[in-house]
């Protein structure tokens, strides 16, 4: 009777999240201004080129050219036909699937706790609801933009291939998770450094098994995809990874000066974070941005003009979302941390491919970084690694979880933290 009762309140406190979670995203979908979001004009050129012209945009069509073309064909074809029969903006089909690939998300991850640790329902939850209460998440799946998509594709692809690490290998595994990896990668670069790293995955799953076929077919499925739009980069731009500013000449390692590794501002990002303040310096500009909303983009008016000051409401709100992040963050990393040496003890690919599909990420956000500097800090967004929330939100989950005391009482606690985190979020995150 006991395990009947919890495994109800478990599917109940699932469901109530993830009824919750779609409500907020809808929500502020109804209540954003799409024009506000990353790249907003720019990807809706690029939607429309597609949709009418049936052509790839050129750099003078789109600032957004160099951006993989799976989004906006299908935001496309919803924007033209919204505008044919008049049912309202023709952006917010655009912003609605972004709200639906977030609220996928939170699923997939809750999926690849549930894969890994099928039998600790607390870590499932928290891993779950540390997803969905991630400002940069809840304000991607706002915006019209290709972001919250491609995080879905990939950690659907992840979720197979942890499956198939966990259990065997089959060819239908590796189509399934080279298809959403292949997919994702047509949606935003960011998926490429994941496929990397769930084929060094099952690199090292085949070589202790001796069975090469599934990772043949997973590399040739992905790159099936893939492929032709990255040979018309290189084709068409010179380079299979363009991007819409050409990079410096000097050495990569002169690009950035000491500031942007050492972060001397670090501590005014819990004070004023917010533009301009430390601004190119990487650990500060990306956490408050992750955490809050450093480029003002989101409920407040727009970034001042010189010499104007934002209203002092503004920056409390996302001085209190910084202070908010940072025991999350540092559980989320230790977790990370903790997850490397797990599998490593257990020699686990399985478990492996988390940290190393998030040190992949991470890797490929700092190099980007590093090699594209921009005076505006535009190179440094926390949406860009919104591929490795998947990795966070279980890590999260699983330190959470060890460290939380045994128990009814435990349980308890851990549940009263996790409401208080959310309830003082909601403010920032309700529109």
């Amino acid at each position: 009777m006991r395990t009947e009762r919890t495994a109800r309140n478990y599917w109940i406190a699932v469901v109530g999240v993830l009824a919750a979670e779609a409500a907020l995203l809808v929500w502020n979908v109804m209540h954003y201004d799409w024009l506000r979001g990353y790249d907003a004009y720019a990807n809706d050129q690029y939607a429309a080129t597609l949709a009418d012209e049936h052509r790839l945009p050129s750099a003078d069509d789109s600032g957004v050219w160099h951006t993989p073309p799976l989004w906006f064909a299908l935001v496309g074809l919803l924007r033209r036909a919204v505008i044919e029969h008049g049912w309202g903006p023709p952006q917010r089909p655009g912003q609605l699937v972004a709200a639906a690939a977030g609220l996928a998300v939170c699923i997939l991850v809750l999926l690849l706790a549930r894969e890994l640790w099928p039998q600790r329902r607390p870590l499932h939850l928290l891993a779950l609801v540390f997803a969905a209460a991630s400002p940069a998440l809840v304000r991607a799946s706002a915006m019209y933009h290709p972001e919250t998509l491609a995080v879905a594709l990939a950690a659907g692809g992840v979720l197979i291939a942890v499956h198939a690490l966990h259990t065997r290998w089959t060819i239908w595994s590796s189509l399934g998770a080279g298809v959403l990896l292949g997919l994702a990668g047509l949606t935003r670069a960011w998926a490429l450094p994941v496929l990397g790293a769930v084929a060094v995955a099952a690199c090292l799953d085949a070589v202790n098994r001796r069975r090469w076929m599934p990772l043949a077919v997973l590399v040739a499925t992905s790159l099936a995809l893939i492929a032709p739009w990255l040979l018309n980069e290189q084709l068409a731009h010179g380079s299979a990874l363009a991007f819409n500013r050409p990079a410096p000449t000097e050495s990569i390692l002169a690009r950035r000066s000491a500031s942007f590794y050492l972060g001397p501002r670090a501590l005014r990002a819990v004070e004023h974070p917010v533009t301009p303040l430390f601004r190119n310096e990487l650990v500060p500009h990306l956490y408050a941005d992750w955490w809050g909303d450093w480029a003002l983009t989101w409920d407040g008016p727009p970034p001042p003009g010189p010499g104007q000051l934002l209203p002092p409401s503004v920056v409390s709100v996302r001085a209190r979302q910084t202070v908010i992040g940072l025991i999350p963050s540092l559980l989320a990393l230790g977790g990370i941390v903790a997850l490397g040496l797990l599998a490593i003890a257990r020699r686990s690919t399985a478990i492996g491919l988390l940290p190393l599909a998030a040190l992949a990420v991470a890797a490929a956000f700092t190099l980007f970084a590093v090699s594209y500097p921009s005076t505006d800090g535009d190179t440094i967004k926390g949406t860009y690694l919104l591929m490795a929330l998947p990795t966070a939100s279980v890590a999260f989950g699983f330190v959470v979880d060890a460290l939380r005391p045994r128990g009814g009482g435990g349980a308890v606690l851990a549940s009263a933290a996790v409401a208080l985190f959310v309830a003082v979020q909601l403010p920032f995150l309700i529109l």
